[in-house]
């Protein structure tokens, strides 16, 4: 047993060597005070147990001492020793929580039972108190046990991501978190980065990366240990200032493999301990398996609702996985984009080609679609040959891209491009991207399918652009010098065609500097909304030092890029300009020529131009979005540049 610690109190020095010499025989230590001012002073040196003092004492009495020791140090038992044997007395005593009241002259034995009562009850109180921390560790384990079971109990991934969030906040009292995962180990790269998967409480997800590299050293060295440890946000994800002081990560590990980080924010009241850091490693363990499980399940899944003929999903999943992917957009500010296609008089050849033909074409396209689609895209098939495509993080530029290479795929397959040539068969594609083209799944496929009815009847297709060159396809869009003498009804076929009843396609006559003045508005549009992403080529007349309006203009926007194409004026020395690119080419089209071409997120426009006479173009300008993405195809490819729509 333990030493116990007592302190004697009494101002005569006679009863002080008694009770000591009493007490002598026993396991304990003896402090002895003539005050009770000098028994404070002891209490607040040395631990006690138990005191005994005297009620009757000069300065502050033996129940002032009692009710103060009991106030500032509620773990010390009281016993009060008195010349008066007085009820009332003894009442009041043991109302101020004392233990025992004994009258002088104490007997040695009834001193002794009196602290073998009080140390059995300490006892007593000691197992009891043991047995309440088991009791209470045991249902604490029991309620995070319990927590986990949950977590395991669910497959869908985003109610996944949002559950291991908000039993982690519940079990550690943090008042927000996030949850970056890696992406599943079939997409390349998926190991060397976390992506933002949740966030929950008082956080905002701007003010932390979308992204955290794994090759960043503190996050690598932090990752090591593979527990939960604590650091400052800052520090760990190398931002740019300070959010937060320190905070908990909670590292998730498969296989020895880091697949995930959980940031816990803020706790409530107090600081992380030690004892949350416990509770984490152990819901991080079961989380960990729960989105193993939930990836396995999702690869079956997508197994199990693929049509058999085409590998493509069926409407019904494509269309609850939009679901699911327009409240993530909501929720984390992403984008995404879809689209819609099909192959246009599809119908006539089913009419009057053999049905293995038929088949032969829809297993081309649906072949062709799945060279193109990413691992992370969602093809589904709504008949044959129709689909939609899903596309995340994916904003309207990107979409655009996808649908330049979905045609390209098709043109390069000898058997459709042969069924485009004989038949007539053409590739039909609309796109909308969330949110600025639709806020529901109805309103996207809505656009898509505006879109698509725009794209059958523009100047792109009515005059078969896409067997020609880039100049060649100029020049039929603007016509001959005659075109523009005479009534709409007596000029060429390619002029009548390229004119639009809704104005949206016309020819004009420009005076050559209204031109550059057109160059000046188109590119103010395209800078205007700075967050927006534009591409703009300018081609034709001589690039010398003067800056262009173009140069002047784009200097406002973070994410457009031109390209100014004409004969060297001069030595043409020009300072570089960061969203500007000057090519110099020693072409007579850029003398006959004048071509302005501006494709962006929110606007496309076309405006050509050749000289009539001095001074004046014959001109035709265009919003049609098919026919300047056509043009800007060609363009590409006629000067050898970057073959996309973003660079």
């Amino acid at each position: 047993m333990a030493e116990v610690r007592i302190l004697l109190v009494d101002d005569e020095e006679f009863y002080l060597k008694v009770f000591s010499d009493m007490l002598a025989g026993r396991s304990c230590r003896v402090f002895t005070a003539r005050s009770a001012e000098e028994a404070l002073g002891v209490l607040t040196r040395e631990t006690v147990d138990v005191m005994l003092t005297d009620l009757v004492m000069e300065g502050m009495d033996g129940l002032a001492l009692a009710e103060r020791v009991r106030a500032l140090y509620p773990w010390v038992d009281v016993v009060v020793i008195t010349q008066r044997d007085d009820v009332r007395l003894a009442v009041r005593s043991m109302k101020m929580g004392v233990f025992e009241y004994l009258v002088k002259p104490v007997d040695r034995d009834e001193l002794l039972l009196t602290l073998d009562r009080l140390l059995e009850r300490r006892r007593l109180q000691d197992r009891q108190n043991k047995l309440l921390d088991e009791s209470l560790e045991y249902l604490q384990a029991q309620t995070v046990y319990r927590r986990c079971l949950d977590i395991l109990s669910t497959l869908d991934f985003e109610t996944l991501c949002e559950m291991i969030l908000r039993h982690l906040c519940q079990a550690t009292g943090a008042q927000g978190g996030l949850l970056w995962l890696c992406a599943p180990e079939t997409r390349p790269g998926a190991a060397e980065a976390f992506h933002l998967a949740g966030y929950r409480g008082l956080v905002s997800p701007q003010e932390y990366p979308s992204t955290v590299a794994l090759a960043q050293p503190a996050l690598r060295e932090s990752l090591a240990s593979g527990r939960p440890f604590f650091a400052d946000p800052s520090a760990v994800l190398e931002m740019p200032r300070r959010v937060s002081a320190e905070a908990l990560f909670i590292p998730l590990f498969a296989d020895e493999r880091p697949i995930g980080l959980l940031l816990m924010l803020d706790k409530l009241r107090e600081d992380f301990s030690e004892r949350d850091q416990n509770i984490a490693a152990t819901i991080a363990q079961f989380s960990t398996i729960a989105l193993k499980n939930s990836r396995r399940f999702q690869a079956l899944e997508r197994v199990g609702v693929r049509d058999p003929g085409t590998s493509a999903f069926n409407l019904s999943y494509f269309i609850d996985y939009a679901g699911k992917e327009i409240y993530k957009a909501r929720r984390y500010g992403r984008a995404f984009s879809l689209v819609h296609l099909v192959l246009d008089r599809f119908d006539f050849l089913r009419e009057h080609l053999r049905p293995e033909v038929c088949r032969q074409i829809a297993q081309k396209l649906s072949a062709c679609l799945g060279r193109v689609v990413r691992d992370s895209d969602v093809l589904a098939r709504v008949a044959d040959p129709e689909y939609y495509v899903l596309l995340p993080e994916t904003d309207a530029m990107g979409v655009r891209s996808f649908m330049r290479r979905n045609q390209e795929a098709f043109e390069a397959d000898a058997f459709l491009g042969r069924m485009a040539r004989d038949y007539g068969l053409s590739l039909t594609q609309g796109a909308a991207s969330f949110p600025q083209d639709g806020e529901d799944f109805d309103e996207l496929l809505a656009t898509c399918r505006d879109e698509m009815s725009r794209a059958r009847v523009s100047v792109y297709r009515k005059l078969r652009l896409a067997d020609r060159g880039f100049w060649d396809a100029v020049s039929l869009l603007l016509g001959s010098p005659e075109d523009y003498r005479v009534e709409l009804p007596r000029a060429s076929e390619a002029y009548r065609l390229s004119e639009a009843e809704d104005g949206g396609s016309a020819h004009l006559l420009l005076p050559e500097p209204t031109f550059l003045g057109i160059e000046e508005q188109v590119a103010l549009q395209a800078a205007d909304l700075p967050e927006r992403r534009a591409l703009l080529y300018s081609l034709g007349g001589t690039l010398g030092g003067e800056p262009r309006p173009l140069e002047r203009i784009l200097d406002r926007s973070e994410r457009a890029r031109g390209y100014l194409i004409g004969r060297r004026a001069g030595d043409g020395r020009q300072q570089a300009h960061p969203a500007i690119t000057r090519v110099y080419v020693d072409d007579e089209s850029v003398d006959r020529f004048r071509v302005l071409l501006v494709l962006a997120e929110h606007l496309s426009y076309a405006c050509l131009g050749a000289h009539l006479e001095p001074g004046t173009l014959c001109a035709f300008h265009s919003c049609d979005r098919t026919l300047v993405e056509g043009l800007v195809t060609k363009l590409q490819a006629h000067y050898n540049f970057q073959r996309q729509f973003w660079p």
